[in-house]
């Protein structure tokens, strides 16, 4: 192994698309809902969380991955619970 590999060892590059595993729990910031379900963007990827209203946007909540499609970088989920306020100071 040479010190160029070592020291490459364990780094990955970040996409802007990223994926995740049904089954998943993960936390995001709801930006918009619709009433009924919520709409969350990481990156160039979107998730659609249902049961995520209007009282969610701009909080940080945890969802459950329901379904993910790698190929467009849409998926679905349902919200879980509030876990933290907007990242935006007041």
């Amino acid at each position: 192994m040479s010190v160029f590999d070592k020291y490459l060892t364990g780094w990955r590059l970040r996409t802007s698309r990223p994926s995740f595993e049904v089954g998943r729990e993960v936390d995001i910031f709801i930006a918009e809902s619709n009433g009924t379900s919520g709409r969350a963007y990481i990156g160039d990827t979107e998730l659609v969380v249902e049961g995520a209203g209007p009282e969610t946007i701009e909080k940080q909540v945890r969802v459950r991955v329901t379904e993910f499609d790698e190929t467009t970088a849409s998926g679905r989920g349902e919200f879980v619970e509030v876990v933290g306020e907007s990242s935006y100071a007041e």
